[in-house]
């Protein structure tokens, strides 16, 4: 089975990982960050078949379009790890790694499909 989030359960992630007046700066990448991890090739046919490219969608959308006015890297990455836990598939990241991972996505350095390799490393063994 599939996990299926919307904006709501994103937004949910945000107040436990960043101040609460920190500001929506665009509802429709907000709203994009929560639709592209479902994102469909035909109708019933998933594009992002394995759970961590849905999550690494999460963090990847978060950094490249910042639907919040501050903190995206933490909101991201926070959802990807939350998603990855309710799937089934909790990761636990070396120290530091995540921080790489956001400075290699935010330099272009790393894109979705690279994001995704390194939370499946990041899996619980």
């Amino acid at each position: 089975m599939i996990l299926s989030v919307d904006a709501g359960w994103i937004l949910n992630v945000q107040i436990e990982v960043s101040p609460a007046n920190t500001p929506i700066r665009d509802w429709g990448a907000l709203h994009c960050m929560a639709e592209r991890h479902r994102y469909q090739r035909l109708a019933g046919e998933v594009y992002y078949e394995e759970t961590v490219a849905r999550a690494a969608t999460f963090l990847h959308t978060a950094l490249l379009l910042q639907p919040f006015s501050d903190y995206n890297a933490a909101i991201g990455a926070a959802c990807a790890d939350t998603y990855m836990a309710d799937s089934g598939e909790p990761i636990t990241p070396p120290p530091g790694a995540v921080a790489q991972l956001v400075r290699d996505v935010r330099a272009r350095e790393a894109g979705l499909l690279e994001a995704a390799l390194r939370i499946r490393d990041w899996r619980a063994k």
